[in-house]
C-alpha cells in the first residue's frame, strides 16, 4: 500500500469550453478559477483561434480543487463511455438541492435529488458540459 499519496484531484479535460463551465461551477459552489496558462504558449503550437483556450486551471471552493484544461487541439472529448461522476456530500438537505438544482441546469437529472430508500438525500444528473455529478446529504 502507498501511503505517500497526499492528494486524489479530479482532471476533468473540455472541448473547448473550460473556462465557460468552471466559471459555471464556480458561481454554483461559491469557488475561485484560476487560469494557469492557456494555450498561446508557442511552444504548445496551437491553431491562433485556439490560443486562448485554457490550458491548465483550477476550481477551488472550500478545502477542494478540481483542475481542468481544454483538449489540445485535433483531439477529442469522449463523455459517454466514462462512469465517473463528481460526489459532492453536504450536511444540508436544503444546501444539496439548491447545488442540484444549478447543476442541472442545461443539463440531465437521472435520478432526482430526495429522500432514498436507504435514508440519504441523493440525486445525480450530467451538466450542461456532459460532466456527471453526484448530490448527497447523510
Amino acid at each position: 500500500m502507498n501511503n505517500s499519496i497526499s492528494e486524489c484531484i479530479p482532471y476533468l479535460t473540455f472541448d473547448g469550453n473550460c473556462e465557460e463551465a468552471l466559471n459555471f461551477y464556480s458561481k454554483i459552489l461559491d469557488g475561485k478559477v484560476t487560469i494557469q496558462s492557456r494555450y498561446d504558449n508557442p511552444a504548445m503550437r496551437a491553431p491562433k483561434e485556439f490560443q486562448n483556450k485554457v490550458l491548465h486551471a483550477s476550481l477551488e471552493f472550500g478545502k477542494h480543487i478540481i483542475l481542468a484544461c481544454d483538449v489540445i487541439p485535433g483531439h477529442t472529448v469522449s463523455r459517454g463511455s466514462l462512469d465517473i461522476s463528481i460526489s459532492l456530500t453536504v450536511t444540508n438537505p436544503d444546501e444539496g438541492r439548491k447545488i442540484m438544482e444549478q447543476l442541472a441546469d442545461g443539463g440531465v437529472v437521472h435520478v432526482p435529488y430526495e429522500k432514498q430508500f436507504w435514508g440519504a438525500w441523493h440525486g445525480n444528473l450530467k451538466d450542461k458540459f456532459g460532466i456527471k455529478w453526484m448530490m448527497n446529504c447523510n
